[in-house]
């Protein structure tokens, strides 16, 4: 249960930050349901939930029985975002946003990332105006090795893919 939690909470956050719609996490209870033995009634509710708001969607998750383990929730976010933006760049700039709050939270264990953390969400503005050398997609390649590498041993695997086929935006 302890795993399911923690993909709880990180979906939560990814909601909170609009990384996710609502029928995402839906799926993501479905697919729960389908794999366990006994699902928990705030699995069920959760699937049920047919419209709700994304706050309301992550306050449901946050129901899920225990206490999530910040660092590997932390972990499983990252995996999200590195995933998100290998599919659909345009959510580049949300990721960034992501990623320099977490940074300032210090939620962000990985040097690296937390570096690029810092300034890439600027840099994606400064990029677009040509205020900058770099391009855009040089920014969102540095994100997503970063990410990559920041979760590369991550012993945190998700159960179930929450993004299916996305157009590349």
């Amino acid at each position: 249960m302890s795993q399911t939690r923690n993909e709880a909470e990180a979906l939560a956050r990814a909601l909170e930050f609009g990384l996710l719609d609502v029928p995402d996490v839906i799926a993501w209870a479905d697919a729960q349901i389908l794999r366990e033995d006994r699902p928990s009634e705030a699995l069920c509710d959760l699937s049920l939930a047919r419209g709700p708001y994304p706050v309301d969607g992550a306050g449901m998750l946050r129901r899920f029985p225990g206490t999530p383990n910040s660092p590997v929730a932390a972990r499983l976010l990252l995996s999200l975002m590195k995933e998100r933006l290998k599919h659909e760049v345009a959510c580049a700039d949300r990721i960034a946003g992501m990623l320099y709050r977490m940074a300032l939270a210090d939620e962000i264990e990985d040097p690296s990332l937390r570096e690029i953390s810092r300034w890439a969400w600027d840099e994606l503005d400064l990029a677009e105006f040509g205020d900058i050398e770099e391009s855009r997609e040089e920014i969102v390649r540095q994100m997503v090795d970063a990410l990559a590498a920041a979760t590369a041993d991550n012993d945190s695997k998700w159960s179930f893919t929450v993004l299916g086929e996305r157009p590349n935006g």
